[in-house]
C-alpha cells in the first residue's frame, strides 16, 4: 500500500494520543500510521493519524463511536491513570 495516498482523519498535540487512536483503529482492522512535523524526537506539536483512503468511512465512524478524553488518551499510551501518584 502506497502510504503516500493515505488520509488524514484526525490530529492530536502530542504522540501519545495519536499511538493509542492508531491501537484503537488497528483493533478495528483498520491499518493507520502517524505523520508528525517532529523536527527532533519530542519536539513535535502536530501528529496526525492517516488511514488507507477506502477506509476513512470506516475509521471515522469508529472514531465516532468511541470518543476518547484526555484522560483515557493519557492510559491508553502510558498506562498510568491521571491523577496516579507513582
Amino acid at each position: 500500500m502506497n502510504k503516500s495516498t493515505w488520509v488524514d482523519v484526525d490530529a492530536y498535540p502530542d504522540r501519545f494520543s495519536a499511538e493509542a487512536i492508531v491501537g484503537l483503529l488497528a483493533s478495528e482492522g483498520v491499518p493507520a500510521y502517524i505523520a508528525s512535523d517532529e523536527p527532533i524526537p519530542g519536539l513535535g506539536r502536530n501528529f496526525s493519524v492517516l488511514v488507507p483512503p477506502e477506509l476513512v468511512q470506516r475509521a471515522c465512524r469508529v472514531l465516532k463511536q468511541a470518543p476518547v478524553g484526555d484522560s483515557e488518551l493519557t492510559y491508553l499510551a502510558t498506562g498510568e491513570l491521571p491523577g496516579q501518584d507513582l
